[in-house]
């Protein structure tokens, strides 16, 4: 695997590496550990998805998440004293919850980059602003060492309340979106990796803290493990298509993927291979650019194919 952007991916790995050497290196509390491994789970991914498949934006939010969280590890570890602890603090206790945000589209995006439709546009882009809008109000409010304190300490109390719900609730959606992709054969074989990690992860934590608590350690690390793997396999997943069958004649196996299109995707089809950009297709077609190139996303994904210049080759070739 060629590596697109190495300078990211060393300075990614180095800031999840010096939180796990920080907290060898001392008499580190449980919740910090637990806080490394999820980092080192979405890091590896997300530096992974980020070099292979750059123009997908899970793998870099994925990333940006694993080093908001080792930066945090680091924080609450190093405890440094004044100004620079107040900072340490402000990292920890606020301004890291930012996290919720960026896991949240991470998993409404997954696999692929793309909303599971256009519909979805609004809705996800109103959840996300309302996250976004409740970390910067709880970065903000006046408290114990936060040298950015510059709301009044009496919305402290409703900030906290409000957060508590607008930052979780949209995890639903994110939900929902996934239930949304899990109809669709494309992103189910994907989809089916990081679930099956989601559920080994979940068992394990089950099993050591509720039933083997000497054990509860060894089988998070195990299940943060296999949760990384689920999400590398989805997040490099491609469909290959099925071999042609001998005994088919020499199109028809082009015949039952170009039935798989919706009738939309066929005519996007044909305007890409005629050579229309994406702005083009869609002022072709009175849609937007964005929906445009999503449907361009889904037609490579059908038919198995890297880019537009495959595509028109390989409708040319299924209708000799």
């Amino acid at each position: 695997m060629r590596l697109r952007h190495p300078a990211l991916v060393v300075a990614a790995a180095a800031v999840t590496l010096g939180a796990v050497l920080t907290a060898l290196a001392s008499s580190s509390e449980g919740s910090l550990w637990k806080m490394l491994l999820v980092a080192l789970a979405l890091g590896l991914p997300g530096a992974l998805a980020a070099t292979e498949h750059p123009r997908n934006p899970v793998g870099w939010l994925l990333l940006a998440t694993a080093c908001v969280l080792s930066a945090m590890g680091l924080a609450g570890q190093a405890s440094p004293a004044g100004s620079a602890g107040e900072w340490a603090s402000w990292l920890v206790d606020r301004a890291g919850a930012i996290v919720v945000p960026l896991m949240f589209l991470a998993l409404v995006l997954l696999p692929d980059g793309h909303l599971p439709g256009p519909r979805w546009r609004p809705v996800v882009a109103a959840a996300f602003g309302v996250q976004v809008a409740c970390v910067l109000a709880w970065s903000l409010v006046e408290g114990d060492s936060n040298p950015l304190g510059v709301l009044p300490a009496s919305w402290s109390g409703g900030v906290d309340a409000a957060a508590d719900w607008l930052l979780q609730a949209p995890l639903l959606l994110a939900a929902a979106a996934i239930a949304v992709r899990l109809r669709r054969p494309a992103d189910r074989a994907g989809l089916s990796w990081v679930l099956a990690g989601a559920l080994g992860f979940a068992v394990l934590a089950l099993v050591g803290h509720s039933m083997v608590p000497a054990a509860a350690d060894a089988l998070d690390v195990l299940g943060a493990v296999i949760l990384g793997a689920g999400l590398t396999v989805t997040l490099l997943h491609r469909p290959t298509p099925a071999p042609e069958k001998p005994d088919e004649p020499a199109g028809a196996y082009d015949d039952a993927r170009l039935a798989a299109l919706s009738a939309r995707e066929r005519e996007v089809l044909d305007l890409v291979a005629q050579g229309l950009t994406n702005r083009q297709i869609a002022e072709r077609l009175v849609i937007s650019p964005v929906t445009a190139r999503n449907h361009v996303s889904r037609i490579l994904g059908k038919l198995g194919l890297d880019n537009r210049t495959q595509a028109a080759a390989w409708l040319a070739r299924s209708q000799r």
